[in-house]
């Protein structure tokens, strides 16, 4: 870099910082940034940023890369006097941390502002300067400070992410001033109001990082002319070291300077510090190298070098170079940078795919080659192997160096064929992985997003046969393969109980019922193979949107979701026993004489198809099972429930199911409970009677529609030891009664807790009664008053010391069972479930929101997650068909006609994407109520539904 004289310091007072804020309030804007999707460096978010007024007649507003973001964007401007205006994201630089939107001015009513002039040559070491935008969010927020360091290397914001956006190939200033969040993209001026840098970054040592504006003003020119700045690459990192290091390095001041190296007017040189594998430099140049010259120009900075390669795109060039004591020259082809740009992302399943990008590559040691892995909402990749850092380079042994070779490759793969993929992480080259995986069986909309190099928007359109047809049923040869598998000439009951258990992976659709989209895998217990039954834990399945698979040996056949129990943790899915040629073993689940007591003598046998643990075990208790609310998630919980206790104590993590036997007859099953990472519930697995769930099972196999709720008291019940109950004004009486009809009994029930609120004026229990007996039987267990067949049972309580007969109505209670999502505005609707319910204050309607999509329109107004929706745009909400048909009539008719002339590269000059001005009134769990308006984005987010 060449010494500055500081020369360019006003000479006049013409200018005073007090009238500063008032000369540029009208040129700096607030900008509300959404990424509606993970593209490249960034993931989907929602922030707020700066931008500055640089051509007031063309409306073109500067700003940072990575507030404008490489991939699908929405931005909104706000002016100092609250005029809110959507942004075109016209261009970002392929490298430096800058871009440029652009408004139509006409849209603008009442105010004129005025450029900020860009004045890279008045920057200079002990400028004295003000930072004016978005500080924390708080629009012309003013912070003043000193330019000092003119000469850094481009900072390191994040040296262990996942390839997160750095900077790479410029200088930058430093400077201690007070801005935090929100002023990234402020101008940086002098006391004239000229803009000296662009404030870009910080630390928390209230350094603040500001990049110059040469390259700012090079591509500048270009855009006012509505061109694209040509920029080259030769797929290099370089960095600025000191003549000091260089001498270290073995670079004489002598020999620099018979070589034309300025050493009394620059602060230092240039040196390779990264070659990317592949590249135009890769085998020319090598790490170390000390760049001298350029085409026979001398190269002392960043400026000097990227005149020259901006300039000579397509060509060769000659460097100069010192490498290991001596100077050769040596030739390389200057790379069009914008080739290795990905402008496209393919929507498969909620997992974003877009070819590799240079930025990415030039953090981590890969190649600009393969389809990077942006994002894997719904577990279309296996968790454990893929992360965002992962690359595809062939799926199916096909390579798939970019985008379209790997689309090509999926249209001849058909839907139920397997996918073999091949991995790199692009920081580590050693970690390579093949592994495989399936297409799920239902996924959202597949979507190819296409930016557009006019205007910066990207078009949005389906993608047509990209799975094909599904492949044949498999031949006998390979259905039997199971068979061979699993046959064993032990005919025992735990051979038989082994066959019966299969390997099941579930992968949901979209958030519900208070689980996001984790991908699980766990085993499965067939108990009836003519019907293709399957029961399995609720922890395995706690999102009934997931696509759900079954391993039977070699063969991977697809299940539905059969029934979800509302009250206990118990999931049926099921098969095409069609499917399968190979026998399995019908294990003709009974109902027994009696329940398991306490002191009974089991055996446990758990595992997996290839692996069975069995183990001797005594039932040590039977408790009430009382999971706790997660106020974070509002997940499942399970109540009314006798769970049996084990002794000893089997391992939650080993048991994902397992089987309660006694004298090789199934008693209950041992399943885990549905984990959150909120919770402090200690109890990770529950034990059930088996007579709890024949009945699911009896409905089951005499038809494929199985009631989704069963009738309860709507109440919680705890137990009661039999000597608190005299207290309670139990008499002695009825006690005695109790202990004839069932010895083993130790305690009653009372009300401890009232689900939903009824009418005043109808018959229901209190909390603190005590139920005695139901339709004039005892109640000796917590099974006969957990659930009902009947509209109205007859209840003996006992309230207030007064023992009382009541006719009690049941109500349906449908648990978690959820057969219906609608997604649209970046919102997720469904019905509430129980959960939703015990907690809520006031239900106002039948639809609920869990949560929406960061980044999204609902995001961008900081609204809550977990709310009622009653009104939509003064349309009344009651159903999820409400949602749907307001969702239809505010659907913006312009979409169809803004895609097309997007995709036709057509120039445009507004930034309104597609969508419309709503508002919506919710309320929140605890009653209270909010009204909001926002604006939709079809664009990024169109509606769908799932039933």
């Amino acid at each position: 870099m060449t010494i500055s004289s500081g020369e360019s310091k006003d000479k006049t007072n013409e200018y005073s910082w007090s009238t500063l804020q008032e000369r540029l309030r009208a040129s700096v804007v607030s900008i509300c940034i959404s990424f509606p999707i993970p593209f490249d460096t960034e993931i989907n978010s929602m922030s707020y940023a700066t931008g500055f007024v640089v051509d007031a007649d063309q409306g073109i507003i500067l700003s940072n890369r990575h507030v404008m973001g490489p991939g699908p964007s929405s931005h909104k401007a706000t002016f100092f006097d609250n005029q809110e205006l959507f942004l075109q994201p016209t261009y970002y630089d392929p490298e430096h941390d800058f871009s440029f939107f652009r408004y139509d001015p006409a849209e603008l009513k009442g105010i004129e502002p005025k450029a900020i002039r860009l004045a890279p040559e008045k920057a200079h070491s002990g400028l004295e300067i003000r930072v004016v935008g978005n500080n924390g969010n708080e629009k012309m927020s003013v912070h003043q400070g000193e330019l000092s360091q003119l000469d850094r290397n481009a900072p390191v914001y994040n040296r262990n992410s996942n390839g997160s956006y750095n900077d790479i190939n410029t200088f930058y200033y430093q400077a201690s001033t007070t801005s935090e969040g929100g002023s990234s993209g402020s101008p940086v001026v002098d006391i004239a109001g000229d803009a000296v840098a662009i404030k870009a970054g910080g630390n928390r040592a209230a350094s603040n990082y500001m990049m110059p504006l040469q390259p700012v003003k090079y591509a500048f020119d270009y855009i006012r002319r509505g061109e694209i700045p040509p920029r080259g690459t030769l797929q290099v990192v370089f960095r600025h070291i000191t003549h000091v290091q260089a001498e270290k390095l073995g670079l004489e001041a002598a020999a620099a300077a018979s070589e034309g190296v300025c050493v009394d007017e620059s602060t230092g040189v240039l040196i390779v510090h990264k070659v990317v594998p592949n590249g135009p430099a890769d085998g020319v140049l090598q790490v170390g190298d000390i760049i001298i010259a350029v085409n026979s120009a001398a190269v002392p900075g960043f400026p000097e070098l990227f005149g020259i390669v901006d300039a000579e795109i397509g060509r060769s060039i000659s460097m100069r170079v010192f490498r290991k004591g001596q100077f050769i020259t040596v030739h390389a082809m200057v790379q069009d940078l914008y080739e290795i740009m990905p402008t496209r992302t393919l929507n498969l399943g909620n997992c974003y795919l877009h070819d590799f990008s240079f930025q990415e590559a030039a953090s981590g040691s890969a190649s600009v080659t393969g389809v990077k892995i942006s994002m894997d909402w719904n577990g279309m990749f296996p968790s454990y192997e893929i992360d965002q850092r992962k690359v595809i380079h062939a799926i199916n042994f096909q390579p798939t160096p970019n985008l379209n070779a790997m689309i090509q490759v999926l249209r001849g793969i058909h839907r139920d064929q397997p996918l073999v993929l091949k991995v790199k992480d692009f920081r580590d080259p050693r970690d390579e992985a093949m592994f495989v995986t399936y297409f799920p069986q239902v996924i959202p909309p597949i979507l190819m997003y296409t930016r557009s190099t006019a205007t910066g928007f990207w078009a949005v359109e389906p993608v047509c046969g990209l799975l094909g047809a599904p492949e044949p049923k498999l031949g006998p040869e390979l259905s039997g393969a199971y068979s061979q598998l699993t046959t064993n000439t032990d005919d025992s009951f735990a051979s038989r109980i082994q066959q019966c258990m299969v390997c099941i992976e579930t992968r949901p659709v979209c958030p519900a019922n208070g689980q996001y989209t984790t991908r699980r895998s766990g085993t499965g217990l067939v108990v009836d193979p003519h019907r293709g039954l399957v029961l399995c834990s609720a922890r395995l399945l706690p999102n009934p949107t997931s696509n759900i698979s079954a391993t039977f040996g070699a063969i991977q056949v697809n299940l539905t979701l059969a029934y979800m129990h509302p009250l206990y943790p118990v999931v049926f899915v099921k098969y095409d026993p069609a499917q399968l040629t190979a026998i399995i073993p019908d294990l003709g689940l009974l109902k027994p004489d009696n329940r398991l007591c306490v002191g009974d003598p089991v055996t446990l046998l758990a595992g997996t198809n290839s692996r069975l643990k069995q183990c001797a075990a005594t039932v040590s208790g039977r408790q009430i099972l009382t999971t706790t609310v997660c106020e974070s998630c509002l997940d499942q919980v399970f109540i009314n429930t006798e769970r049996i206790i084990l002794s000893p104590t089997p391992d939650p993590m080993e048991y994902n199911i397992g089987v309660i036997c006694v004298d090789d007859q199934v008693r209950g099953v041992l399943l885990s409970l549905p984990e959150c990472l909120h919770s402090t519930y200690t109890v990770k697995y529950v034990g059930l009677d088996i007579g709890l769930i024949l009945p699911a099972l009896s409905q089951l196999r005499a038809s494929d529609i199985v009631p989704n709720s069963v009738r309860v008291l709507d109440v919680e019940f705890s137990r009661l030891s039999l000597a608190t109950a005299r207290a309670f004004g139990v008499s002695a009486h009825r006690l005695q009664d109790i202990l004839h009809s069932a010895p083993e009994a130790r305690s009653i029930f009372k009300v401890c807790r009232i689900l939903h609120i009824r009418p005043t004026d109808m018959v229901s229990l209190e909390i603190g009664d005590i139920v005695l007996q139901v339709n004039r039987r005892n109640v000796e267990h917590i099974d006969d008053i957990a659930c009902f067949d009947c509209d109205l049972v007859q209840l003996t309580i006992i309230r207030q010391g007064s023992e009382l007969d009541l006719s009690i109505p049941t109500t349906p209670f449908r648990g978690a069972n959820t057969n219906h999502i609608v997604y649209w505005a970046g919102m997720y609707f469904q019905q509430p479930y129980h959960t939703v319910l015990q907690q809520a204050t006031r239900p106002v309607s039948n639809v609920y929101v869990f949560t929406f999509t960061d980044g999204s329109p609902i995001a961008m107004e900081s609204f809550h997650r977990r709310m009622f929706v009653s009104e939509i745009s003064k349309h009344t909400i009651h159903t999820l068909d409400d949602v749907v048909r307001v969702a239809k009539l505010v659907r913006d008719p312009n979409l169809v006609e803004f895609n097309k002339r997007v995709a036709s590269n057509e120039k445009m000059i507004s930034g309104i994407i597609p969508g419309r001005d709503v508002v919506i009134r919710i309320v929140k769990l605890n009653g209270e109520d909010v009204l909001k308006s926002f604006r939709t984005n079809d664009q990024y987010f169109p509606a769908w539904q799932l039933r």
